[in-house]
This record gives structure tokens, sequence and C-alpha cells, in this order.
């Protein structure tokens, strides 16, 4: 059973990416998939939380939360743009800006690994709680957008780091909480090769 929970996790979060379409096309209440925001944030919490604990981390788990965590951002994230396109209208050369400085970040990657970097710094994590807070205003029309800014800000340093990490570290590396404690972990793994 306990291999069993963080799958169950990463579908709910998946799955939760169709929730703002479908009710849209029913003409529901778009509270109910407001309300899903913190429980997906939740769940991409433990999943690798409980995942570690318990022992039963695998290449394809990660794999496919990293896919889950894509699905229900980007699902929103679309929604918000197609639904709530006025309410974002004034602020779409910062979402334009951020949006290139990721791909040239994600492109980045690829030429340096072959593929995405995943470290999973703290500062990507935090960069989700705004982000998922201004999804949540956007669901539920709230104006002003009070989140959206820290989100920009958070998005900003979260790339960075990233970028600068994966121009320092030669090799792919995962799960480090911040770009010290990578080098640390990178310059330890050059001794012991070295030795």
């Amino acid at each position: 059973m306990k291999s069993k929970i963080p799958w169950i996790f990463v579908w709910f979060r998946g799955l939760c990416g169709l929730t703002p379409w479908l009710f849209q096309f029913f003409g529901w209440s778009m509270w109910i998939p407001a309300l899903l925001i913190p429980l997906a944030l939740l769940s991409d919490i433990y999943d690798g939380i409980l995942a570690r604990r318990w022992n039963v981390v695998s290449v394809l788990l990660r794999r496919a939360d990293g896919w889950a965590d894509l699905i229900f951002v980007l699902s929103y994230t679309g929604f918000a743009l197609v639904f709530r396109l006025e309410m974002l209208a004034p602020l779409l050369g910062a979402i334009g800006a951020l949006g290139i400085y990721k791909g040239i970040s994600t492109a980045h990657d690829f030429m340096r690994y072959g593929r995405g970097a995943a470290f999973h710094f703290w500062s990507a994590k935090l960069w989700a709680l705004p982000y998922y807070a201004v999804l949540f205003e956007l669901l539920v029309g709230h104006e002003p957008l009070w989140f959206f800014w820290p989100t920009i800000f958070m998005g900003v340093v979260a790339i960075t780091e990233e970028f600068i990490a994966v121009r320092l570290i030669p090799i792919w590396m995962q799960d480090q909480p911040n770009i010290f404690a990578a080098l640390r972990a990178y310059k330890a793994q050059k001794a012991e090769a070295d030795n």
C-alpha cells in the first residue's frame, strides 16, 4: 500500500489539471477547481516526502511526478490565459519575459546535460507558493492579483539559481536543497573520483 500512495498523489494532481476546463464547459462554479489548487500543492510536496521516507522512489515515479506537475501547471495556466485574459492583459509583458527566460534556461539545461535539470532547489519549491496562489486568484476572479509580482520575483530567483548551477556543475544532479549544497556534492564526487 505504501508504494501506491505516492502514485495516487501523482495521478490526483495530473487529473486535477482537467477540472477548470470541465467546470467551465458545464458552467459550474470555479470555486471547486480553485480549492483543488492547495490540495494539488500538498500532493506535490508529500508524494516525494513519502516516497523517500518509505524507500519507494523510482525513476518512473520521478518522471510521472514531473509530468503531473507539468500537466497541472500548464493546464491551469492555459485556462487562466484563455478565460482570464482581461485580468492578465496589463501584465502580459512580464509574463512573456519570464517565459522567455525560462525557455532559455531550459534550452541551456539540454545543451549542458542532454535533458532538463532536476536539482529541485528550495527556490523552485518556494516559487510554487505564490504561483499557485495567483492561479487561485485568477480562477475566482479576485482583483487585484496580490500574488502576481511575488510570483514573478520568485520565478526570476528560481530560474537564475538553476541557470547558475547548470553553468557551474558539469554533471546532472538531483534532489539538492540549494546551489551551495549542489556544489559541495559535486566537489565531493569529483574528489572521490580523483582518489
